[in-house]
């Protein structure tokens, strides 16, 4: 296993290694100067001449050093617990035949949670083979910098179809923070929300381009719901483009051998469902291309290619409020100083 994390190691950017050394460096470092600083009262203290303010300034001039040795046993643990899941996964993928990748940094996961722009990182990648291979992983985009830092994050599956779809997004409420808020990075425009029937509606909220709702109820049948409540009720669903991915703020890539049945059996109950959207064509087309609607071309209109998202008036709001309080000061300072004269 040591051979196998280093070989990883060695092979992963700087900006995702937490680099233990550099911290057990500083720590030394601390601790030399505290040990130059307290050595005085160490030799008082032998000699029973310590006083209490002295014991007071010991212990606080020993604290950052310990704290920063022990941030550094704690990065070392983890990284030690990051080698053995590769390793595993490593194992796992190995005696299924699967492709395994600690880090990649591109991915053919372009789902709501890709920014555009972002530096990608991609952990723990698994691609299943098949004539369409299906890939699971860890999903990290990066945008800005400093303080304006933006990371979208989660784990994926994705899953080739045999088509082109219309973009339908299937939010799960079982995996909601607090207080019932939606936990998907982007808010949709309202009118593209359609209340799913019977029992579906506790468990999903279900978004699809205005005028596709037809199509959205054909796709996301009740059928096809119902294996979804059965065996991907905490899971966010998406289909875009040819491709549909299920997402999760974790635990799709796991080691625990229950997790993975259970996300195989998902993963097949849900591709054996979704067989039947090959035969999904967009009648909008055809109208547009002028083609007779037997022809039934592939593709989807513009109009069903994505979700409007939502935009966000009160930060525009704040914005104007804070302009015009700093307005107002600067008129008033110079008013007074106007008056002074």
């Amino acid at each position: 296993m040591r051979g196998f994390a280093r070989l990883v190691r060695g092979g992963l950017p700087k900006r995702v290694v937490p680099n233990a050394g550099l911290l057990a460096v500083i720590g030394g470092m601390l601790l030399f100067v505290v040990l130059v600083i307290t050595w005085p009262m160490l030799g008082a203290f032998s000699g029973g001449r310590l006083s209490a303010a002295d014991v007071g300034m010991l212990a606080v001039a020993s604290l950052a050093p310990l704290t920063v040795i022990a941030l550094c046993i704690w990065v070392i643990a983890r990284l030690v617990r990051q080698d053995r899941r590769r390793y595993r996964l490593h194992l796992l993928a190995r005696d299924n035949g699967w492709r395994y990748a600690p880090w990649a940094g591109a991915s053919a996961y372009a789902g709501m949670y890709a920014a555009p722009g972002a530096v990608v990182d991609v952990f723990d990648r698994i691609e299943i083979p098949a004539r369409d291979p299906i890939e699971l992983g860890t999903y990290r985009g990066t945008t800005g910098s400093g303080r304006s830092t933006t990371i979208r994050q989660t784990d994926y599956v994705r899953v080739p179809l045999g088509t082109m779809l219309p973009h339908v997004v299937v939010d799960a409420r079982a995996n909601d923070r607090a207080f019932g808020r939606s936990n998907l990075p982007l808010g949709f425009a309202g009118g593209q929300q359609l209340i799913p029937e019977g029992p579906f509606a506790d468990a999903f909220r279900l978004y699809c381009p205005t005028g596709y709702e037809a199509d959205a109820l054909y796709l996301f049948s009740p059928d096809v719901l119902a294996v979804m409540l059965d065996h991907a009720r905490d899971l966010d669903v998406e289909v875009r483009d040819d491709a549909l991915y299920l997402c999760a703020p974790r635990g799709i890539v796991t080691t625990d051998p229950d997790c993975w049945r259970a996300v195989l059996t998902t993963i097949r109950a849900i591709t054996a469902k979704t067989r039947q959207w090959e035969n999904w064509r967009d009648e909008r087309l055809a109208q547009v291309r002028g083609r007779p609607s037997l022809e039934r071309p592939r593709g989807v209109a513009r109009a069903g290619r994505r979700l409007r998202e939502r935009f966000e008036w009160w930060w525009i709001v704040l914005g104007v409020v804070g302009l015009g309080y700093g307005l107002w000061a600067i008129v008033s300072e110079l008013a007074e100083w106007v008056g002074s004269l």
